[in-house]
């Protein structure tokens, strides 16, 4: 085979494996812990497509939706009694051990953007911020509106001690009888000043 067909030809059987060995890849939606990715940690925001990262725990329902302009929404549905207190059991985030070790020690803000599900929509949502065995912020309980708005709470997050662990970050519709649902257009996370030396 002469040299200017040959080459060619074994570029393009080059580029076809690297695309069959992409492909798989294509189109799946982000998953595992939240992470900062060695950027700014002032501020790290889940949304869109990213919001697929949260881990249904427990007997909850979740799932990407597509809200206004085809922008990915979280929706959380829980039954009545089903969840254990425990933010990691429930519907919650995994903050990687990156994210870990920047907020130890810092002041967190936490800011869930919601608002009650169109069909059995809850009234009220919780959060909590989990440090694992070095503490949590308990359930911080916001009264939904009837349009997306802002909720925010502050959290001294611990210093982190011995082998790193998981911190969660746990959200939830308040259920008081049969099941209630919400929805979720962003979490953020904002590092604020250093509460320990």
């Amino acid at each position: 085979m002469k040299d200017r067909i040959f080459f060619p030809l074994a570029l393009l059987a080059a580029a076809g494996m690297v695309g069959i060995a992409v492909m798989p890849g294509v189109g799946r939606l982000p998953s595992g812990a939240v992470t900062g990715d060695g950027k700014d940690y002032s501020e790290i925001t889940v949304s869109g497509a990213y919001l697929n990262k949260i881990v249904a725990g427990g007997d909850a329902t979740t799932r990407l939706i597509d809200g206004p302009g085809g922008r990915k929404q979280l929706y959380i549905e829980v039954q009545a009694g089903a969840l254990n207190e425990a933010p990691e059991l429930g519907p919650h985030f995994r903050l990687a051990a990156d994210m870990e070790v920047q907020f130890s020690g810092y002041t967190v803000r936490c800011t869930v953007r919601a608002r009650p599900a169109d069909t059995r929509g809850a009234l009220q949502m919780q959060t909590n911020y989990s440090a694992g065995r070095a503490g949590e912020s308990g359930w911080q309980v916001f009264d939904l509106q009837r349009d997306p708005a802002d909720f925010s709470f502050e959290y001294e997050v611990p210093l982190a001690e011995g082998d790193q662990g998981v911190d969660y970050f746990g959200i939830r519709p308040v259920v008081p009888e049969k099941s209630r649902a919400l929805i979720v257009e962003e979490v953020k996370f904002q590092r604020l000043g250093r509460w320990a030396p």
